[in-house]
């Protein structure tokens, strides 16, 4: 079946061309093991040359970059902060279903029917894999009258989809047959293969739990509330019932946190549990736990001070957390922080190898770092200065060593600034956790007292 992905090229669209283009990925590598493939391969004077799936429109293949920058600064559309350059476009097709002569067919009818006619398309077919894709790449200035190409919903999902669709119907592939509307966000997709939170994850947690303690729908609004949600109830002036999450800035809506969670749905789900059926969470996520790297109990040999005791004693708390040794209200409290584990690991990490325990400390540690970085600079404006013919591949190859060094000075630089950030904000939270968690032992052993003395 053939999915199709579109994203924007706003640097480097020569790198781009030249990852579509590369030989290695579109040319079929003939199988000298065999009989056929040794005489092919032997018979064949320009080797893969004859075999290259990649064709360009109103522009050369051997420098379309070119003529796509010359495109745009004759209609004055360079020099813009963040302007997008061009589009690169995906069309992948299902695993051995088709052969490469009918895959390179469908991704030139598909620049064809769309582009071809007013925008500068270079299509190549990749046969590195074992699903066939297509990458197309087009320049977003018009070279017909210098407007620029708008990739918006209608392009995507009616044009875009549609025709690779019906091209591929028109050569017996398949398709998909029930497409979704909205795909999951890279970010969410990465963090959920890594086994890391999310925030919707979270937030379809919170959810799951409320209607399991929810009678009604209006008990269901009330404890949605008592969480820290605002609501936004679908109305006359509101097309869509949403919801802000407690420290989140922008509302979610209901219907796109997946399957189970729109209002009919949670209707649903809530009189079902009212009638004693039990169900899984609807979720599609799959449910993993997330995995903490590492080991902070190795580090315990010495007695930690400053900002190295701070942030163990933080992970320590997102350790106890993880394992459920916590009252709920802390771990609700918690949960934007959970995302930033690896951020805060990675700051305690660095240290804790660096003996840093005060912000003195720190605070030297950066303009140390600092110092060798001016130092660096010079050197490199130093022998850009004394470049001649004759040694300018020398003075490369020790730019390159020094620019090296330069990007590790200063991500370290970086991390500094980070931690300087970062730490206040940590000690604020870590009080205001173990507040709740006093604030819960205390109203348990009250109860508890009560219960006794009935």
């Amino acid at each position: 079946m053939a999915i199709t992905k579109i994203w924007t090229v706003k640097s480097r669209l020569d790198s781009s061309l030249n990852y579509i283009a590369n030989p290695d990925k579109t040319s079929i590598k003939p199988d000298i093991d065999a009989v056929e493939g040794v005489i092919k391969y032997i018979k064949n004077e320009d080797k893969t040359e004859n075999c290259l799936y990649v064709k360009a429109y109103n522009c050369t293949t051997d420098n379309p970059y070119a003529d796509m920058i010359d495109t745009q600064v004759f209609f004055g559309k360079v020099g813009h902060k963040n302007a997008v350059l061009a589009y690169h476009l995906v069309q992948s097709f299902k695993d051995f279903e088709t052969t490469p002569e009918v895959a390179h067919k469908c991704g030139l009818e598909l620049a064809e029917r769309l582009f071809a006619d007013k925008y500068e398309v270079v299509v190549a077919t990749h046969l590195d894999h074992k699903h066939l894709h297509n990458h197309l790449i087009i320049n977003s200035v018009s070279y017909a009258d210098g407007y620029k190409y708008r990739n918006n919903f209608k392009d995507y999902f009616v044009d875009i989809r549609g025709i690779s669709d019906a091209i591929c119907i028109e050569n017996c592939l398949s398709v998909i047959e029930n497409p979704q509307r909205r795909g999951m966000h890279y970010a969410e997709w990465l963090a959920l293969k890594e086994g890391r939170p999310t925030i919707r994850g979270s937030i379809r947690r919170d959810i799951d739990e409320i209607i399991k303690s929810s009678y009604t729908m209006e008990q269901f609004w009330n404890n949605l509330k008592k969480r820290g949600f605002v609501i936004h109830r679908k109305g006359p002036n509101i097309k869509h019932t949403s919801i802000i999450a407690p420290n989140a800035k922008r509302p979610m809506r209901l219907d796109n946190l997946g399957k189970g969670y729109s209002e009919a749905e949670i209707l649903e789900r809530i009189i079902a549990t009212r009638n004693g059926i039990i169900t899984a969470a609807p979720s599609e996520i799959p449910k993993k736990q997330y995995k903490f790297r590492g080991n902070i109990k190795n580090v315990k040999g010495k007695k930690l001070k400053g900002f190295i005791a701070l942030y163990f004693h933080y992970l320590y708390l997102f350790k106890k957390i993880q394992r459920k040794q916590t009252p709920q209200r802390v771990s609700f409290f918690m949960r934007d922080e959970m995302i930033k584990f690896d951020r805060y690991q990675k700051q305690f990490k660095f240290l804790f190898s660096h003996g840093i325990e005060t912000g003195e400390d720190l605070q030297k540690y950066q303009k140390d770092k600092e110092a060798e970085v001016e130092i660096l600079i010079t050197r490199r404006k130093k022998l850009y200065e004394e470049r001649t013919d004759e040694n300018c591949d020398e003075v490369k190859d020790q730019a390159k060593e020094i620019n090296t060094e330069l990007n590790e000075l200063r991500k370290e630089i970086r991390l500094c600034k980070a931690i300087f950030k970062d730490s206040y904000k940590i000690a604020e939270k870590k009080r205001q956790a173990l507040a709740l968690q006093k604030q819960a032992d205390k109203e348990l052993r009250e109860n508890e007292h009560k219960r006794r003395s009935r």
